[in-house]
């Protein structure tokens, strides 16, 4: 059924012998500020026609959830430990939509999972469409910035441990004899506990650089595979097979055929569809998962718009999905964008101006060179978005699991900024302006300085 209200919504709601969370929590939270500054009720619409109007139980409000995902994200959580978390935090059931002081626990852990994929990418989207609204509203960001970004692309690693052939080979003989025990299939001969130690006999052949040995022992588990496959194709006799076991079955026969060279290999039986990126970094040479872009404006550091990159495209052919989504989350056309070199040879036919690092700086007026500069500030965006917004390994499963981690990872950290401006007072505020107006012209007298000396 469709969400129920929540407590904040509803008329009356007293409670007799019940802390009120209003007289606990202190008004100038900002916590409690961004709470009257979200638009709630534009969750309400957007996400009301993803339930059942008359079936079912009613489903649980759309402010404890959407609360409940921006609270994760900013302060870098499971969904185990953030329910936890809620329990025994009245200013986060204050943001949540509570009234009252809750003892009890919002919502089964697993709701948050079921929750984000009902809603899906597209409308989760405006979770972070939201926290841009909010920050332009209070004069955080104009539409100039909005309109000057910074693209670049990064990898989003998969929860998977480092792929082997016989670490593969081993684990699809096992679990696929697991099913049969399930399914009620009897195998000639399973291969679980000999798979096992050949596997480990394999790992000990590539510690000591006998590669031979490690050879014959993938080969060993690839026969022994073929030969369970095999005989579970002969003995199904059309049983109704559960999907787990029919994909089990698919990705074992790719595994099968694989060899060095294949196109989109198999790293992951239960991750399929990771790709192995190679991004030239020293402290690690290839890295598993899937490629994102992030959009930040050039000044300030506002995420206006992220992407979920599939099957590691060139960086160049994927510009202009960035720069279209940005626009249509911020409604402010883009007149810039500085890229890295990674984007030469880029497709994009808008109207905004690209600029590559490295390239020359002849006719760029000063302005403009200093926001060619600043390229590179969205590095340190991104080494924020991955040790403090759950960037940096995806625990949600699948490809859905891939884009929802991202959308939820930009709306954190712009969540994490907005509450660090909202908790600043205003005469730190203006200090803080007249830090940066101090700044520029001390920069702009020692160039002067230059050029007159010179």
């Amino acid at each position: 059924m469709s969400p129920q209200k929540s407590p904040q919504d509803q008329p009356t709601n007293f409670q007799l012998f019940q802390a009120r969370l209003e007289n606990m929590i202190s008004p100038d939270h900002s916590l409690v500020h961004l709470a009257a500054l979200i638009r709630w009720e534009r969750f309400d619409e957007a996400y009301a026609a993803y339930y059942c109007p008359d079936n079912g139980a009613p489903g649980l409000p759309t402010r404890l959830m959407v609360g409940l995902q921006y609270l994760k994200y900013t302060f870098n959580l499971s969904d185990e430990e953030l329910v936890k978390r809620w329990l025994e935090n009245p200013y986060w059931q204050y943001f949540c939509g509570e009234v009252c002081f809750q003892t009890d626990f919002p919502c089964d852990d697993t709701s948050l999972g079921i929750w984000r994929k009902r809603i899906g990418e597209d409308a989760l989207k405006l979770v972070l469409e939201e926290t841009i609204r909010v920050a332009a509203e209070k004069k955080f960001v104009s539409a100039k910035e909005l309109s000057e970004v910074v693209v670049d692309t990064t990898v989003q690693e998969k929860n998977i441990t480092f792929p082997t052939d016989a670490k593969l080979l081993s684990r699809a003989i096992m679990k696929l004899a697991k099913h049969c025990l399930s399914h009620r299939i009897k195998l000639r001969q399973s291969y679980s506990r000999v798979a096992k130690q050949t596997a480990q006999k394999a790992s000990e052949h590539g510690a000591r650089r006998r590669f031979g040995k490690l050879k014959e022992c993938n080969q060993t588990l690839k026969n022994w595979l073929g030969r369970v496959l095999r005989d579970i194709a002969a003995k199904r006799e059309n049983k109704a097979l559960s999907p787990n076991f029919l994909q089990l079955i698919e990705v074992s026969n790719k595994l099968l055929l694989q060899e060095k060279n294949s196109k989109k290999k198999i790293y992951s039986l239960h991750e399929p569809a990771v790709c192995c990126i190679g991004k030239g970094k020293d402290r690690v040479r290839y890295e598993f998962g899937q490629q994102a872009a992030i959009v930040k404006t050039n000044s300030g550091n506002w995420i206006v718009n992220v992407e979920d990159l599939p099957d590691n495209p060139y960086a160049g052919h994927t510009l202009a999905l960035s720069i279209e989504g940005a626009e249509k989350m911020t409604k402010v056309p883009i007149k810039e964008a500085d890229v890295d070199t990674g984007y030469r040879g880029h497709d994009y036919k808008g109207n905004a101006v690209i600029r590559i690092a490295g390239t020359s700086n002849a006719g760029l007026r000063w302005s403009e060179k200093k926001r060619k500069r600043r390229r590179s500030s969205i590095e340190p965006v991104i080494g924020h978005l991955k040790s403090d917004h759950r960037l940096d390994r995806c625990f949600l499963k699948g490809r859905v699991g891939d884009k929802l981690n991202l959308i939820g990872s930009a709306a954190g950290f712009n969540v994490r900024k907005l509450l660090s401006l909202l908790g600043t007072g205003i005469f730190s505020r203006a200090l803080l302006v007249w830090a940066g107006f101090y700044r520029f012209w001390s920069s702009l007298a020692s160039r002067f300085c230059v050029f007159a000396s010179a």
